[in-house]
C-alpha cells in the first residue's frame, strides 16, 4: 500500500474501527436477515507527506450507484453552499457565458444557486441521486468521473472558469486520474475549489465518526499543498468553514495566475502547532478515540439500566461509523428519527435499526435521544425543542454528555 499523494510506502496504521459496512449501505425489511458486506476501517498516517489515509478502498459501485445523500435535504448545508456559490461569484466575476463545472454533484443544489447568477452549469454525478439533478433542470452528466469522462466533457462543453467539489475530493481512489481530469477542464485562468473534512479538526474535536468508507483521505492544508505541486498546480487561497463539522475550502489555480494570501501560511503555523506531521498526535488520537467508545457505552447501559427509553435522532453517513464501532443496535436505540424520505422505512447499516419519520420524535416522548448529527447541535436542538420535544439529549462526541 502506498501513500496517495506522494506514493511513500512508509505507512504507519494508527487506528482500527473494526469492520463495517458502506455507510450509506441502508436495509430493507426484507434484506434483514441477509448478511451484509462490511470491509476493514483502518486508518493509516504518511510519515512523508503527512496524509491520513484508509487502508482499504471499496469498490465505488458498491456505495455509490444506490445512494440515500441529497444536498438539499439539510436547511443548514443548503444556506452553507448558497453562500458558497455566492462567495466564488463575488470573488473570481465570471461572465454570465462562463461555465461553472461541479464535480459529484449530488442533486444539483450547488449549481442551482450558480444557475441563479445566470451561469452555464454542468454536474458530474455518478449516483441515482443524478437523476433528481436532472428533473430540477441541472444539467448531469452520469458518471464517475475521471479523465476519461473530462476528455468527453471538454469535447462537448469546453473549459470552465469555476471547478467545484464538496467533500467529494477525498472520495475518488484514482487520484492521478481526478486531478489530470481537472486539468484538462479548467480554464488557463480558471479556478478550482475544494471543501474538504479537515484533519485538524477531526484530530482537534475527536471527530472519528468522519472516518468512513467513502473518505479515503483526511487532509490537511499541507498535504494539499504538496499534491497541487505535484499537478504542476498551486494553492493560492485557503480558509476554514464550519460545514460537515470543521472543513477547509482551498482555492487553487494553475501556477502564477492568482497572488497567494496570508491564510495560508496562518493555517500552516496552526498546523504545526497541531503537530500534524507527528505519529505520535494520531496514536493519542486512537487512544482518545477507544476511550470514547468505553464511556459512550458506559452512559447508554447506565441510562437503559434506569428503566428510560433511548432513540437516535438523524442518520447521517457518519451515524454508521460510531453505530457500529460502538456496538449501538436496536437493543439500544429503539429507532432513529430522521427526515429523509430516501431512509425512512429502512434499517441503518449494520446495526439495523429502524429509520423512521422524525415527527415520531414528538409524538413518543422518549426519555433520552442520541444525537447522532452531534457536530450541528446548535441547530438540530433547537428545532426539535421548538418542535416540542421534552426529553433528555445525548452528545456522543467529543465528550458523551446529556443535555
Amino acid at each position: 500500500m502506498n501513500c496517495y499523494i506522494c506514493s511513500n510506502e512508509k505507512l504507519s496504521k494508527f487506528l482500527d474501527l473494526g469492520n463495517h459496512p458502506p455507510p450509506l449501505n441502508f436495509v430493507s425489511k426484507d434484506d434483514l436477515l441477509s448478511k451484509q458486506a462490511t470491509f476493514p476501517l483502518e486508518v493509516y498516517f504518511c510519515n512523508d507527506c503527512g496524509l491520513v489515509q484508509l487502508g482499504d478502498a471499496v469498490d465505488p459501485n458498491v456505495m455509490f450507484k444506490n445512494y440515500l445523500y441529497t444536498s438539499g435535504v439539510s436547511t443548514a448545508f443548503k444556506n452553507h453552499l448558497s453562500n458558497f456559490a455566492k462567495t466564488l461569484v463575488e470573488k473570481f466575476s465570471p461572465n454570465k457565458n462562463d461555465l461553472v463545472i461541479d464535480i459529484a454533484s449530488n442533486d444539483g443544489t450547488l449549481l442551482s444557486f450558480f444557475q441563479n447568477f445566470g451561469l452555464q452549469v454542468l454536474g458530474i454525478e455518478p449516483s441515482n441521486i443524478a437523476d433528481i439533478a436532472k428533473e430540477n433542470g441541472i444539467q448531469t452528466v452520469k458518471e464517475f468521473f475521471n479523465e476519461s469522462v473530462a476528455k468527453n466533457i471538454l469535447k462537448n462543453h469546453g473549459q470552465a472558469k469555476i471547478i467545484t467539489i464538496t467533500n467529494a475530493f477525498a472520495h475518488i481512489k484514482d487520484l492521478d486520474s481526478i486531478m489530470n481530469g481537472i486539468k484538462l477542464l479548467l480554464h488557463e485562468n480558471g479556478v478550482f475549489v475544494s471543501e474538504s473534512q479537515y484533519l485538524g479538526d477531526i484530530i482537534e474535536k475527536l471527530e472519528y465518526d468522519t472516518i468512513y468508507h467513502e473518505h479515503l483521505r483526511y487532509y490537511s492544508l499541507r498535504s494539499l499543498i504538496k499534491l497541487f505541486e505535484i499537478y504542476d498546480m498551486e494553492v493560492f487561497d485557503c480558509e476554514k468553514i464550519s460545514s460537515h463539522g470543521g472543513s477547509i475550502r482551498v482555492y487553487a489555480s494553475f501556477k502564477g495566475k492568482y497572488s497567494k494570501t496570508q491564510n495560508i501560511q496562518h493555517i500552516l503555523d496552526t498546523e504545526d502547532k497541531l503537530q500534524l506531521l507527528s505519529l505520535a498526535t494520531y496514536e493519542e488520537f486512537a487512544s482518545r478515540v477507544y476511550k470514547n467508545k468505553k464511556n459512550l457505552n458506559n452512559l447508554l447501559k447506565n441510562t437503559k439500566l434506569s428503566g428510560n427509553t433511548i432513540v437516535g435522532i438523524s442518520a447521517p453517513a457518519r451515524s454508521s461509523t460510531i453505530l457500529n464501532f460502538c456496538n449501538i443496535d436496536n437493543t439500544v436505540l429503539d429507532y432513529v428519527a430522521e427526515k429523509s424520505s430516501l431512509k425512512i422505512g429502512k434499517y441503518t447499516p449494520g446495526s439495523h435499526i429502524e429509520v423512521v419519520d422524525d415527527e415520531k420524535l414528538v409524538q413518543e416522548q422518549p426519555d433520552f435521544a442520541l444525537l447522532l448529527s452531534w457536530h450541528l447541535s446548535d441547530s438540530i436542538v433547537s428545532k426539535i425543542k421548538k418542535d416540542g420535544y421534552q426529553g433528555k439529549i445525548i452528545v456522543p462526541l467529543p465528550e458523551p454528555k446529556i443535555i
